[in-house]
């Protein structure tokens, strides 16, 4: 059964959307020294959903979207990092950009361009 098979006044309980946010986050290209790394955070106004749960979905360089908070990121062969999305407070979500340079010179990376896609849904209400 799918849940247009249900009249409204049924009680099939299903998890409801109650807001969705697409931020757009760029980091410049940059160059690391040898054995040094950088850290970013940029922090985004969002809605506060009491109850709500967040579904993030992070696209970078115009590429699909991965379901995740977390996103490994490889710039070149020897510069690693990630970038991490977390709810600071109720009204702030922060992205947190590291790249680590592993290697002993000094290394380039490119610009990065990563869209965000946060939708809050809230449970259904069983009391």
């Amino acid at each position: 059964m799918k849940p247009s098979d249900f009249i409204l006044n049924s009680d099939y309980m299903s998890i409801a959307q109650v807001s969705s946010n697409t931020f757009t986050l760029t980091i410049a290209a940059g160059s690391l020294t040898g054995q040094n790394y950088t850290e970013q955070n940029i922090d985004f106004t969002i809605r506060a959903q009491k109850g709500a749960s967040d579904r993030i979905m992070i696209s970078k360089d115009g590429g699909r979207y991965h379901l995740c908070s977390y996103r490994s990121l490889n710039p070149n062969t020897d510069i690693y990092g990630f970038i991490q999305l977390t709810r600071t407070s109720a009204n702030n979500m922060r992205a947190k950009v590291v790249l680590e340079n592993y290697s002993a010179s000094t290394e380039s990376y490119p610009a990065m361009t990563f869209s965000i896609k946060v939708s809050s849904f809230r449970p259904p209400n069983v009391f």
